[in-house]
Parts: C-alpha cells; structure tokens; sequence
C-alpha cells in the first residue's frame, strides 16, 4: 500500500536521480551519491520487454522488465543520486544498455519517511519499440524465461536476483507477478534437470 509521503512537498533537488527496478539494483554499475530504497506509484512492472543481447538472442529473446501505466500500481526499487561529475557519462553508458528504453520523469517516495520525495528519471520500454514483446500467459512467459540466455547471463538469472532483492529490501512488495513468475521457472528448470538425468 501506498505510505502517507504523497502530501509532502518535493525535496528542492540540485542532483539528478534515477529511479532502478530491474537489474539496476543489484548491479548499477555507476556512480552514485546516495541509494535510497522506495517507490514509485501508477505503474505496474511486466516482464514484456524483448532482450535480444543481455539475456537472449535475436533468435530467441528473452523477457525483462518494463513499467506499464497502471492507477492502482506502485513499484519498489532504489532511487540513486547521481554523482554530477559522471552524470553525462552514467547516461551514455545506460542509454546504451537500456536499449529500447526510454526516459520518462516520475515522483519517487522513499521508504524512509523522513526523506522527502524525490523527481526521478526512469527507464521505460514502450510499445513503440522493435523488442516490445507485451503481455502473454504466465506459463508462456516462464517457459521464455527458463530458457532463454544473452551475454550477460540468463534470463533466468535476471529474475531470480529481482526476486531475492525484492524480498531483502521490500518484503511487504506487492509485486505478485514477480514471485509467480519465480515459483514456475524454478519449476520448469527443475523439470529440464530431471529430463537431462534421465538421458
């Protein structure tokens, strides 16, 4: 549920933030001033991205995270304070690796109350992108996810480190998706272990 920080006023921020819920927060790979744990509301994250090169291939895509606009939604993640000096360089290196990606402006809540609201710059994967791959069954996704593998590692992977930090930093997330998705890839892959015993 959403806390009681929306009737704060916004912190006059001289700093740029940006605002992680995939694998930005376990491994950012920036600089950065501060790293606070909150939230951003009216959005809802999917795994309806297409990755082509981190976590599958051209042939066979795997599936990442992305917002979609939701009234009801909120999202858990980091908010991190750009060091200025490498706020240009830290841009460029994630325009590159947000390929598809685009930035959109939210209002990030930290979980700490005393910390006020923060404006943040977010990466969000549209419809309007070439490896937009929208919503499927669970099931369909999961069998993706289970299989799938790009340079970065596989698909897999991104997943199960999502839902662990998840757990670690926000175990009241309502993000319900997320652990379903979890619980059926384990299963999968487990499956894909047994039949490869028998062999």
């Amino acid at each position: 549920m959403p806390a009681q920080s929306e009737n704060k006023e916004l912190s006059g921020q001289a700093n740029t933030w940006v605002f992680g819920y995939g694998s930005l927060i376990w491994k950012p790979n920036f600089k950065y001033e501060t790293v606070l744990p909150g939230r951003i509301d009216g959005v809802s994250r999917k795994f309806w991205q297409g990755s082509r090169d981190h976590r599958g291939t051209s042939e066979k895509p795997g599936r990442v995270a992305t917002l979609i606009e939701d009234p009801k939604g909120s999202v858990c993640g980091l908010g991190f304070e750009l060091n200025p000096e490498e706020a240009q360089a830290t841009f460029t290196y994630l325009d590159d690796r947000e390929t598809g990606y685009k930035l959109k402006e939210v209002v990030f809540y930290p979980s700490d109350p005393s910390q006020l609201p923060q404006k943040v710059l977010v990466y969000v994967a549209t419809e309007n992108n070439p490896d937009y791959l929208g919503p499927a069954p669970l099931r369909q996704m999961a069998e993706c996810i289970a299989s799938c593998e790009g340079h970065a590692g596989p698909n897999s992977e991104y997943l199960f480190n999502l839902a662990h930090m998840m757990r670690l930093l926000f175990p009241a997330s309502p993000d319900e998706e997320l652990f379903l998705l979890e619980v059926e890839v384990k299963r999968i892959k487990k499956g894909y272990v047994k039949a490869n015993e028998k062999r």
